[in-house]
């Protein structure tokens, strides 16, 4: 791992969007695993977002990858 402030403010927004978005995943039917990948992906993509646009972003995403 990396001791870079960029790297650290990631995996802190990926973990904070885990934990706002798992149990919508999981009612959606999506395990962790294509949680993980839809989130760790929006956080990568979107790092000048607020975290509300990221969670917006993110379960627009799931519910896509749910109905899939």
């Amino acid at each position: 791992m990396s001791d870079d402030p960029e790297s650290a403010y990631e995996r802190a927004a990926v973990q904070y969007m885990m934990l706002r978005l798992g149990g919508f995943a999981r009612g959606l039917g999506l395990d962790e695993a294509a949680t993980w990948e839809i989130v760790t992906k929006i956080a990568a993509d979107m790092p000048e977002r607020s975290d509300e646009d990221r969670l917006e972003a993110a379960r627009r995403c799931l519910l896509a990858a749910a109905s899939a």
